[in-house]
């Protein structure tokens, strides 16, 4: 719990030092976790523009990739964000909106149906190239979950600890032949680098499905969720797993989040 607090501190200090002219984000800084501490990397390696940590939601700033969209404001620019429960649709409505995760979180904030959807981790595999080196099958779980995964699983699978640094997080998961995640950026990065993945059920302190169904609104077809248990790990049913296909343009997705973060939030 110490080490990850210190981890946690590290990384928000770490961004929230970074230039005034660096284009100010914000995004969830609790347990140290891939899906959130990606926001720096991925937004600069996109669009060459330095990204930095804002707390100032009142003042013009962008709202990174993760569940966070019930915390937008009328100074918010939306790069992707989602809501994490259906409680969250009657937020206020942000400044611009760039992209939203998927259909759910477009229909709760009442968006234009001409929004453009897509988790931002939706294109990580043009963050990396997908490593050459194969490790069998892999397990994701969320990130107030990992101890306990390792604890219980690590014997069956290779259990990759999303609260450790977020690329080499992806670099695991995209040098796996398949990956059991718990995680939805597990998921969503496996599918990103075509690697056959499947959904483990959320447990209790996840607050449910929304979030994952959100994603799956940008699929070919939905995911079906598997208990997390020591069978599962031991013996993963492979013909469940599968490869989501994204339906939407990749390039455009791409094109759309670098521009913004060029020019920085809107005015």
């Amino acid at each position: 719990m110490i080490r990850d607090k210190a981890a946690k501190l590290h990384r928000a200090l770490r961004a929230r030092w970074r230039p005034a002219s660096a284009a100010p984000m914000f995004w969830h800084v609790g347990i140290p976790n891939f899906g959130d501490d990606i926001n720096p990397d991925f937004f600069e390696r996109i669009s060459g523009k330095r990204i930095r940590l804002t707390r100032r939601r009142d003042r013009l700033h962008f709202l990174g990739i993760g569940s966070i969209l019930a915390k937008a404001t009328g100074a918010s620019t939306v790069l992707g964000s989602g809501f994490l429960v259906p409680s969250d649709s009657t937020p206020t409505m942000p400044r611009a909106v760039v992209a939203l995760r998927g259909a759910l979180s477009r229909a709760a904030l009442s968006s234009a149906d001409d929004t453009l959807l897509g988790d931002p981790l939706a294109l990580a595999d043009r963050l990396i190239a997908r490593p050459a080196r194969r490790r069998g099958i892999a397990y994701v779980p969320h990130c107030r979950n990992a101890e306990r995964a390792k604890r219980l699983f690590a014997d069956s699978i290779a259990v990759i600890d999303p609260r450790r640094p977020p690329l080499d997080v992806i670099a695991d998961i995209a040098a796996s032949e398949a990956v059991i995640s718990q995680s939805l950026h597990g998921l969503i990065v496996a599918d990103a680098f075509g690697v056959p993945n499947l959904w483990a059920a959320p447990h209790d302190g996840m607050k449910g499905r929304f979030k994952f169904d959100d994603y799956f609104s940008t699929l070919d077809r939905p995911k079906e969720a598997h208990a997390e248990t020591a069978e599962l790990m031991a013996r993963p049913p492979m013909a469940a797993f599968s490869v989501g296909r994204f339906l939407h343009d990749k390039d455009r997705l791409a094109e759309a989040l670098a521009q913004a973060s060029v020019e920085g939030p809107r005015q």
